[in-house]
This record gives structure tokens, sequence and C-alpha cells, in this order.
């Protein structure tokens, strides 16, 4: 009987180490999901953020590049001063 109840043991054992793997396979590729989506939404914002500096980098420049003359800075100081 002893040999017996040890061979249940046994198997009790193994169908417990086998449930435990499959529920640590789980976890692991649950993990990795998260993982790659959060990765995922980085590198969308990272993409957002880097044309978002682009953009505001090309409006600092157009405004350097707008050309100002001194009669139109003086035309803009008379309808100053009419107002």
């Amino acid at each position: 009987m002893s040999k017996k109840e040890k061979f249940d043991v046994d198997k009790e054992i193994e169908r417990l180490s086998r449930k435990s793997n499959v529920n640590m396979r789980k976890s692991e590729y649950s993990f990795d999901n998260r993982l790659k989506k959060l990765e995922s939404e980085i590198d969308k914002i990272m993409d957002r953020k880097i044309k978002e500096f682009d953009d505001n980098k090309k409006l600092t420049s157009d405004y350097l590049g707008i050309d100002y003359k001194q009669d139109t800075i003086d035309r803009y100081r008379e309808k100053l001063k009419k107002i």
C-alpha cells in the first residue's frame, strides 16, 4: 500500500508541476505582450514628439527668415500711431 501511495503522490506532483509550468508560460506570454504594447505606445509618443519638435523648429526658422525692411517697420509704426 505504501508503494501505491507513493506512486499517487508522484502523479500528483507531476500533475501540479505541469499545471504550474503552464501557468508560468501563460504569465510570461502575457507579460511579454504587455511589454510589446508598452514599447509600441512609447514609440508612437516619441514619433509624435519628434514631429512636433520638427514642426516647431520649422515655424521658428520661418519666423527668423522673414525679411523686414526698414520701410515696412516705418509703415507699422505709422499705423500704430494712428491707432
